[in-house]
């Protein structure tokens, strides 16, 4: 991010956030002086951040769409995973983001409750993103720091995403008050709704789809709640939640200007590129780039080869520095749809038509559609709806997006590929979550090592 605005703000909550003592504070018992519209701001520029920066990069490499090929993901790729590589992204989640959408809960709730709803939704967004990859994580007790309490117990995973569900409902719930009821509400500030609660209401509840689905393996009613929750969620492109990066301004995608700085670094992975090229499909061109240089042709590189290789296609137009981010999507609604509609009746007919209205969906909001160069699948594309069909559309439109890895580790499906020991990787296993990262492990006693071919509690793959 190089909008100025946006970092001042940005710098203006995680410098609060992170201070302790009377630097802090301007009263032992306030919390922090500072506007919701200033505080929403900064919550929104702090989750595009966590949403599409580098753990969407490493989700994507470890559910083989991108291959690490040389610098930092070189040793991912192997498998090899340090505890010193996540600090930065703990920080961000729970210092930057979350213990500020606490203090805008808490503070907001009774006088502007427009803005306490979207700091729950918020709130579970990263709560969802930090227990999707590392487990059971701090929550019911963490956010002290106010009280001096820096050290907070670890909620187990089931409870985690109990606690999401309740911030969601308690968000869809704010949003239901009059505006009568608030003495500000959100507009400019909000960078990806404009204060629109309508649509903040219709993405809580797809979320709450989402956090149903993913417990899929572990609760049998799991299925019929996500079809509950989707009948009020999003069901039009138009509501799409996603990161906004106008071109106006140098708030740029993250992909885009990672694959600008450190080009190389990250590839098309084979596994991924082959599957497009099966049918066809017209996402190729715009989710990756030829290097004309190099190869005419998009290839993906082959990571059972010593050798990543690094002149395979990079990014696209479809992750340029000026292209929105997805968040939660109505094509992300359909593929959820379908795959409970298969849960509760392997023989459903009509999750045929969710299937299909997933893919095209997805083609729709990459290409924009640019029917010059592509055609979009038509709804025969598939005669039937399986789990397999299901999962392994869902992976290629949730292109860059943790979602996929979430997914993956899930169901298993698609298969993906073991990178061998002979090319250098340093366990027969892809991880299965990341390593507690040494800040959190160094402050806090509850803080444990799990190995990383141990699946958190709703995967088993």
């Amino acid at each position: 991010m190089k909008n100025k605005k946006y970092f001042a703000m940005l710098a203006l909550v995680l410098v609060s956030a992170c201070k302790k003592g009377d630097v802090l504070y301007t009263s032992p018992n306030d919390p922090l002086n500072v506007t919701p519209a200033v505080l929403l701001t900064a919550l929104e520029v702090n989750t595009i951040q966590n949403t599409e920066g580098d753990l969407a990069r490493v989700s994507s490499i470890l559910c083989e769409q991108m291959a690490g090929a040389t610098g930092q993901y070189q040793a991912l790729q192997n498998y090899n995973l340090q505890t010193s590589d996540y600090n930065n992204h703990w920080v961000g989640l729970y210092a930057g983001t979350m213990q500020n959408a606490k203090i805008m809960i808490d503070k907001y709730q009774a006088t502007d409750p427009y803005y306490a709803g979207i700091a729950q939704v918020i709130m579970a967004i990263n709560l969802g993103i930090t227990t999707d990859l590392w487990g059971d994580v701090p929550y019911s007790q963490a956010f002290g720091g106010q009280k001096g309490v820096f050290v907070a117990p670890y909620d187990t995973q089931q409870q985690v995403i109990a606690s999401i569900q309740s911030l969601l409902d308690q968000g869809i719930a704010n949003f239901a008050k009059a505006q009568t009821a608030n003495v500000e509400v959100p507009a400019g500030d909000d960078l990806y709704y404009g204060g629109d609660v309508a649509k903040w209401t219709k993405a809580a509840w797809t979320l709450k789809a989402r956090y149903a689905n993913r417990v899929s393996l572990k609760d049998p009613q799991s299925a019929a709640n996500v079809l509950t929750y989707l009948a009020k969620g999003i069901t039009s492109a138009d509501d799409n939640l996603v990161n906004p990066h106008p071109a106006v301004s140098n708030a740029q995608n993250q992909w885009g200007a990672y694959q600008n700085q450190r080009a190389g670094n990250m590839v098309a992975n084979s596994v991924f590129v082959d599957a497009l090229k099966q049918n066809n499909d017209p996402r190729l061109p715009f989710y990756f780039s030829i290097d004309t240089h190099e190869k005419p042709e998009y290839s993906g590189a082959d990571i059972k080869q010593e050798i990543v290789d690094a002149d395979a296609s990079v990014i696209g137009s479809y992750f340029d520095v000026a292209s929105n981010y997805p968040l939660v999507t109505s094509y992300e609604a359909s593929f959820l749809a379908a795959e409970a509609k298969i849960r509760l009746n392997a023989g459903d007919p009509t999750a045929l038509a969710d299937l299909n209205a997933g893919i095209v969906g997805s083609i729709v909001y990459v290409t924009k559609p640019d029917l010059s160069k592509v055609t979009v699948v038509p709804p025969t594309h598939y005669t039937a709806a399986n789990l397999t069909n299901i999962m392994t559309e869902k992976w290629k439109a949730m292109f860059g997006q943790i979602e996929a890895y979430s997914d993956v580790r899930r169901t298993g499906i698609p298969a993906m590929v073991i990178r061998p020991a002979s090319a250098g990787a340093i366990s027969t296993t892809i991880p299965k979550r990341l390593p507690t990262p040494d800040i959190e492990s160094q402050s806090n006693p509850d803080a444990k090592y799990i190995a990383l071919d141990v699946p958190v509690w709703w995967g088993t793959k």
